[in-house]
């Protein structure tokens, strides 16, 4: 079957490649890709190491694809083998459709169930694929990464799958995928310059600049100052009701030491009584009214 990878670059489809490929090398199967630095020394030593492998074996199943090899790939592989071309639309470009090499791919691709062969076609756009291949392709298997949330999601790749060579629309398939990092070791972009892969090239992420950790200290300040250092906390929003109060009080006081007031106790000799007045009649029968008390009347007997 022919398969496609599709993704920009850093989206996940060459790593997801290469975990294709050590999962058919650790079942002893033959793979033939042009996949960049799988051929170094230390990519190879973690190939061993994650499949498995001796040294023979992996000389006899892991097979690199030169350059001028690409454009008639078929010629160099054995039956029942996976192939894996990376960057294909540099070799089979839609806008070639005419030249030879792409109507020899196409025939070949049209025969390849015939002899075992899978195939991995990986591009950053299917439309740039020679019709005739992409026409084959069972599954298209897009590819997006996730690196806008910070930390959180920074080892998640997404997997659209999509039926034929689709590429937009609803896919049949989302997956959300973890990066392993023991598998960028066995490739070149875990030791090159240009390394692309997410958890390798670290992408530039706003949320993690250092003025985001400053933002919650600066505004926990901020209202400390609003609400417990300031009048806005006591509903005087401009400080008008403490500048009243302060005037208050320092006329009241200049009030009191231009007029001291003091009080003076009666004697304990003294009542203190409210005159009344009263109607007497007298012996002869006369009414009288006066405003003595008894006990004045009784003192003057």
């Amino acid at each position: 079957m022919i398969f496609g990878y599709t993704g920009t670059p850093g989206s996940g489809k060459t790593y997801e490649a290469v975990v294709l490929i050590l999962q058919n090398l650790s079942k002893g199967r033959v793979v033939f890709t042009n996949i960049n630095g799988l051929e170094k020394p230390e990519c190879r030593e973690a190939i061993k190491a994650v499949c498995g492998l001796s040294e023979l074996a992996i000389t006899r199943q892991l097979q690199i694809l030169e350059p001028d090899q690409i454009e008639d790939f078929w010629m160099h592989v054995i039956p029942g083998a996976m192939i894996v071309i990376d960057e294909v639309q540099k070799y089979f470009s839609s806008r070639d459709w005419q030249m030879e090499k792409n109507k020899r791919f196409g025939y070949w691709a049209s025969t390849h169930r015939h002899h075992g062969f899978d195939v991995v076609l990986i591009t950053q756009n299917a439309e740039r694929v020679d019709a005739a291949v992409r026409s084959l392709w069972e599954w298209n298997y897009v590819f997006r990464k996730v690196n806008f949330f910070g930390g959180a999601v920074q080892r998640k790749y997404l997997c659209y799958s999509f039926a034929g060579d689709e590429a937009h629309g609803m896919p049949l398939k989302k997956e959300v995928k973890t990066y392993n990092p023991k598998i960028f070791l066995c490739y070149k972009s875990y030791v090159s310059d240009d390394i692309e892969e997410m958890n390798i090239k670290k992408h530039v992420n706003v949320l993690k600049h250092p003025v985001f950790f400053a933002i919650p200290i600066v505004l926990g300040l901020t209202l400390y100052l609003v609400f417990f250092k300031s009048s806005f906390a006591t509903g005087d929003l401009f400080g008008n009701k403490k500048i009243i109060d302060d005037y208050q009080a320092k006329q009241q006081q200049q009030t009191s030491k231009a007029a001291p007031t003091t009080t003076t106790p009666l004697p304990d000799a003294v009542s203190v009584h409210a005159p009344t007045i009263t109607r007497q009649t007298d012996s002869s029968g006369r009414t009288l009214f006066t405003n003595r008390t008894a006990s004045h009347e009784k003192t003057s007997s």
